[in-house]
């Protein structure tokens, strides 16, 4: 089965997408040994966005930086969290899955 803490080994932070908060608080379950600093368990939050970084720790990125890292440049490794648990072969996303009209227009749905 593959892990997230498996993928750490070879890259130093890895950015995993959710589609749902129940697929976040699976990925909680799931992949053990991380934390949001010295935050107790139950004061996480879940996300659509999370860095997962090689240390154990953990912070939500912000969607403005997510939808940005997909104009180019040099990221860390994004991961459909679904598509990775389901061994998918490609597990990589390969766009935001969010709607950036917005933050490039500044108008909503433009």
């Amino acid at each position: 089965m593959r892990s997230i803490r498996k993928l750490l080994k070879s890259e130093e932070t890895v950015w995993v997408y959710f589609d749902s908060h129940e697929l976040c608080e699976e990925f909680f379950r799931r992949e053990e040994g991380f934390r949001f600093g010295e935050l107790a368990r139950d004061k996480w939050k879940t996300g659509h966005v999370i860095a997962v970084h090689r240390d154990g720790t953990m912070g939500h990125l912000s969607l403005f930086i997510w939808l940005m890292s997909f104009r180019g440049g040099d990221c860390p490794v994004k991961v459909d969290y679904r598509r990775f648990t389901a061994e998918n072969e490609d597990f990589l996303c390969r766009s935001s899955h969010f709607a950036c009209r917005m933050f490039f227009t500044g108008k909503a749905g433009a």
